[in-house]
């Protein structure tokens, strides 16, 4: 779970086989697969000073790296279950859990209900700020 890009594109990585990478386009929202030798990964910072966003991404970069990726999840792909976000990326419950921790507290996500379960939906204020 983080951002990547192929040079032209920006990604959020959803899972990894080793030699295919599964993806969510950012700017279509779709999702596809492309050979992970073709991506390369994008800092926190460099992703957030791009969209011109107030958003602090300051902390251990694997923290945040993890924390961006899912906030522009989120944001492309709308409310969604945790149940659904453990099956779609290649991270532990804790590393989710403590990306959501990360986010509720810096008022970029918030909590929702997704068909009848517990989930999370980007606030307008991550929404606006990266897309």
């Amino acid at each position: 779970m983080r951002l990547v890009s192929d040079g032209e594109q920006c990604y959020v990585l959803q899972r990894s086989n080793g030699e295919i990478c599964r993806l969510r386009e950012l700017s279509e929202g779709t999702t596809t697969a492309r050979p992970c030798s073709d991506l390369t990964p994008i800092s926190p910072a460099e992703f957030v000073e791009a969209r011109d966003a107030d958003i602090d991404v300051s902390g251990p970069r694997e923290r945040s790296e993890r924390a961006v990726a899912l906030a522009a999840e989120l944001a492309v792909a709308g409310p969604t279950s945790a149940r659904a976000l453990l099956d779609r990326f290649d991270a532990c419950e804790s590393d989710i859990h403590g990306a959501t921790t990360e986010l509720r507290a810096a008022g970029l996500i918030e909590p929702t209900t997704v068909h009848g379960e517990r989930g999370y939906r980007a606030t307008e204020q991550v929404s606006d700020a990266l897309f």
